[in-house]
């Protein structure tokens, strides 16, 4: 009886454990005082989370998925649990935003939220080329357009795993904006650091 109590026992604080650690939102801590600083979004929808920087008089978005899942939105079972426990093929997307208000306008009653920060300009733009040299890599043959995600998307040269998912993506583009991530796990939610 006292071996059962102790697997139990242990059981218990396993799962304890994982469920605070599923809890522990990934953090931003955005750059202290960034030169030429440009506003940037984090757009957060609870599993997802997308890239919208500023370029010229408009603003583009970034987000990574698994190719057949988030590019080509064949979203039944079986492509799910193939995302989530095998490498896959990665894509990469893309979209312009025209007005930034019109996209809140859609994305807030959806229950999206919008982190904002500053990072440096510089930054940014060697971001948006870096992304935009991936992104053309690939053939256009192999481009598609979501319109439920309303992304461009290309099979990207990065696998998506559990490992290296869309969460972890935008970690290394934030951490190429300056910032820093903590407490990322698999899948949590982003928030901002509070200021100090």
């Amino acid at each position: 009886m006292n071996c059962r109590r102790l697997v139990y026992l242990t059981l218990g604080l396993v799962l304890a454990l994982a469920l605070t650690w599923f809890k522990v939102p990934a953090t931003i801590v955005p750059p202290i005082a960034p030169s030429d600083p440009v506003t940037v979004y984090v757009v957060e929808s609870g599993l997802h989370a997308r890239l919208v920087v500023p370029l010229g008089d408009r603003w583009v978005q970034y987000g990574f998925g698994d190719w057949d899942y988030y590019a080509r939105h064949r979203q039944d079972l079986y492509h799910a649990v193939r995302a989530l426990i095998w490498p896959t093929p990665g894509a990469l997307g893309w979209g312009n935003i025209e007005s930034l208000d019109h996209f809140r306008a859609i994305a807030e009653p959806r229950g999206f939220r919008f982190l904002t920060f500053a990072a440096s300009a510089a930054h940014t733009s060697q971001l948006i080329a870096d992304l935009g040299n991936r992104f053309e890599r690939q053939t256009a043959a192999g481009h598609v357009f979501n319109p439920k995600t309303n992304l461009n998307l290309a099979q990207d040269e990065r696998i998506y795993a559990i490992w290296h998912n869309s969460n972890h993506e935008l970690a290394q583009w934030l951490e190429a904006l300056d910032c820093r991530v903590e407490h990322l796990w698999l899948w949590r939610e982003f928030h901002l650091a509070s200021a100090h």
